[in-house]
């Protein structure tokens, strides 16, 4: 579990490690992943992929946000449909064959807020995203079977335009459209996250292992009485929950 508080934390600390270790001269590790050169270029390529998973969010949270706010019309819509229907002298039980899929759609669940956090692990980002796409794409599915069973029924014939059928129907094909929309920005943010965790925390020779070596190196070599040890130890690198 990370000491510190996201991804970009992390990497300050490490920025602060190497310009420390630099500015050491005696600082001279025989195993060439711990030299000053190697770690700025590890440096330079996790911070590229910390900053790519920022700009891979934004579409998916945008997406995320269109998408709720297509399913909020929802509960003011069919209500108002089945309302017409009661009215339009369809049979009971026509009108009772909407009821399954009326309180489906109305009676769901609360659906919990996916994060758009960029400092999100690849895992647990993918679990908050496949439970959060089931559970809207069910509700679309409870919409469609809804629809189809007022397109079989004769007497329903609403005046206001947004009630009718064909309006019904393009509300449906949008919301299909909202679901894929958050499926489509997500796989490219989720891949992102990947290459970020594995550099950052879970590679063998990601930023988390190679930091505490180079402070194990530095405590050994030079001594925990050192000037340079003790401007570094107060330095943390932990891995953050999910990786």
């Amino acid at each position: 579990m990370a000491t510190e508080a996201g991804d970009m934390k992390l990497l300050g600390n490490y920025r602060k490690l190497i310009d420390f270790i630099t500015a050491e001269s005696t600082y001279a590790p025989p195993n060439p992943k711990l030299t000053t050169a190697a770690m700025e270029g590890q440096y330079t390529a996790a911070l590229a992929a910390v900053q790519d998973c920022g700009n891979k969010i934004a579409p998916n949270k945008l997406a995320i946000s269109e998408r709720q706010s297509a399913y909020d019309k929802l509960p003011a819509i069919i209500p108002r449909t089945r309302n017409v229907l009661k009215a339009s002298g369809a049979s009971k039980a026509a009108v009772a064959n909407v009821d399954t899929p009326y309180r489906k759609v109305l009676g769901r669940r609360k659906i919990a807020k996916v994060k758009d956090d960029p400092n999100t692990t690849a895992t647990e980002a993918t679990v908050q995203h496949s439970a959060a796409q089931t559970s809207f794409d069910n509700q679309l599915a409870n919409f469609g079977a809804y629809v189809a069973i007022l397109r079989e029924i004769p007497e329903y014939q609403p005046n206001d335009n947004s009630l009718k059928l064909a309006a019904l129907t393009a509300l449906a094909t949008d919301l299909q459209a909202k679901n894929n929309a958050v499926s489509a920005t997500f796989v490219p943010l989720s891949q992102s996250r990947g290459v970020r965790d594995q550099l950052l925390y879970l590679n063998p020779d990601c930023v988390v292992n190679t930091a505490l070596l180079a402070k194990a190196f530095v405590a050994g070599e030079l001594g925990t009485n050192s000037n340079v040890y003790k401007q570094i130890k107060g330095l943390k690198f932990g891995r953050k929950s999910g990786t």
